[in-house]
């Protein structure tokens, strides 16, 4: 295995079985002064290859089309031509990376990777294979593969630091290395982070174990803190015992993490949108179908009902049954009415609203069930709240549904409480929130689905229709609930 510094470039056998992804790592790998030997894209021709031309390290998907897969293909290299492997993988799941430790990689390379990664990676890989193959090797080279190294390098033996590498001071932000020589590791650890460090130490000192490379954070000369990736190795020093202690920092690489999180997210609320829609559509279609077949035949069966019971005589009893005919005609639709209006929203028309004069008329309109029900409405409305663009009509069947739905939660009397506030950006916040039954939690992402109901008369649209106004106004809506304890639901409108 050549040195990192040997002028002669590390060759490099990429296997991966996607021909652009493994295009764009060749030029990133001779952007970064490797030399890609070649590209193989099955288990089988990685093998051959690696017989054939010998490269100093093999990146290699560990998912392969054909008989072999890429964990496979690895021990076989490994075993047979004793080449390091480096694992390019976009799989996380405990089965694939247990099966991959047996073949012992030097690293993994999680898709997709920026180039700092990659060039990360395969620096580290490639300097841990040296200090494994060149254990016997002199002290003195030993020290200058260490001082090469990115990462910055510590020994610490006993209490005091007794060597470490520049890349270490330039992490720390000391002038130099010597600077840190009769320090301690924990003048570089945050102060509420020293008892676990000194536990682990401990362990490491009682099992002469190695800690793997885990996140924690160090703190440089200046006081200010930053993540780290570290891992501790114990060895013996005569008969002392030290630490060898690596750490490498992460800040870039946590906030890509990050935002490649937030960027799944995103796609995954984008992909869900969009089989929303389609499923909109298709129930739009097939509503708007069977909408007109079936409004002419209620049509008729209402408009006979109301003949009969206005030409002939008839007893209270059959009466009742005319007005049961009639009820339901309203009832069925009123559905069909609701079907149509959820499928085929129009466009909302908005115009500068006041939420609290909004909020004082549902509560109005709600007054009498809150009595019968003995349920206290307790407001906090704050003063003066901006007006905003709204659609008062859509917003108060939505705010009535809501209310609605909180008070048949509370059979048996309870408390409504209605909290509007400003927001810090620019929004306005509002809660409602009740003391009733609540909502199991296998029901809470189900609920706004049209219908999708728990009540034994519910159609399953009126939470579908109030979601869809309050998302007309480009608000946002959020649901939390716990059984026997209530719900609350917490919406979020922007100011413009």
């Amino acid at each position: 295995m050549k040195s990192l510094k040997n002028e002669q470039k590390i060759r490099i056998l990429v296997v991966e079985d996607e021909r652009i992804v493994a295009k764009d790592i060749q030029n990133t790998l001779k952007n970064l002064g490797y030399e890609v030997v070649a590209i193989s894209s099955t288990g089988e021709d990685a093998i051959d290859k690696s017989g054939e031309l010998r490269p100093d390290v093999v990146l290699m998907d560990i998912v392969l089309k054909g008989a072999i897969d890429g964990i496979e293909a690895a021990n076989i290299i490994k075993t047979k031509f004793k080449i390091p492997i480096i694992y390019l993988t976009a799989y996380e799941d405990g089965d694939t990376l247990d099966r991959a430790k047996i073949t012992e990689p030097l690293g993994y390379i999680l898709k997709p990777f920026e180039e700092r990664d990659l060039h990360t990676t395969l620096e580290m890989a490639l300097y841990k294979h040296l200090m494994e193959t060149r254990l016997q090797d002199s002290e003195e080279k030993y020290r200058s593969l260490v001082e090469l190294s990115p990462d910055g390098i510590i020994i610490q033996s006993g209490d005091k630091i007794t060597f470490a590498n520049e890349s270490a001071a330039a992490l720390l932000f000391e002038k130099s290395a010597r600077a840190l020589m009769e320090q301690t590791i924990f003048d570089y650890i945050p102060e509420k982070y020293h008892d676990v460090f000194k536990e682990k130490i401990k362990f490491i000192n009682n099992t002469q174990s190695t800690l793997p490379f885990l996140e924690e954070q160090f703190m440089r000369k200046d006081g200010t803190s930053f993540d780290v990736e570290v891992g501790v190795i114990p060895f013996s020093i005569g008969s002392k015992t030290a630490m060898q202690i690596i750490f490498r920092d992460i800040t870039d690489r946590k906030k890509s993490e990050a935002e490649l999180k937030s960027a799944y997210e995103e796609i995954k609320n984008t992909h869900q949108a969009l089989i929303n829609a389609e499923k909109l559509a298709a129930l739009g279609r097939f509503s708007a179908g069977i909408a007109h077949e079936i409004r002419n035949p209620l049509a008729n069966i209402s408009a006979s009902a109301q003949f009969c019971m206005s030409k002939y005589e008839m007893d209270e009893k059959m009466k009742k049954h005319f007005e049961v005919i009639l009820r339901n005609t309203d009832t069925a639709n009123r559905i069909i009415k609701e079907l149509l209006d959820f499928t085929s929203p129009k466009e909302s028309k908005l115009g500068l609203g006041n939420l609290t004069h909004l909020i004082d008329q549902v509560c109005r309109l709600v007054a009498p069930r809150c009595t019968s029900e003995k349920i206290n409405v307790v407001k906090h409305i704050e003063d003066d709240l901006p007006l905003f663009p709204m659609n008062e009509k859509k917003l108060e069947d939505a705010f009535l549904n809501f209310f609605s739905n909180s008070i048949e939660a509370m059979q048996g009397g309870g408390e409504l409480t209605i909290t509007a506030q400003r927001g810090d950006d620019h929004n306005i916040l509002v809660k409602i929130a009740d003391t009733g039954c609540g909502i199991d939690g296998k029901d809470i992402d189900k609920i706004l689905e049209p219908f999708y109901t728990t009540k034994a008369e519910g159609t399953g649209l009126g939470l579908s229709l109030a979601y869809n106004a309050i998302k007309s106004h480009s608000a946002d809506l959020k649901i939390d609930s716990e059984v026997n304890k209530g719900t609350t639901i917490t919406l979020n409108f922007p100011l413009q």
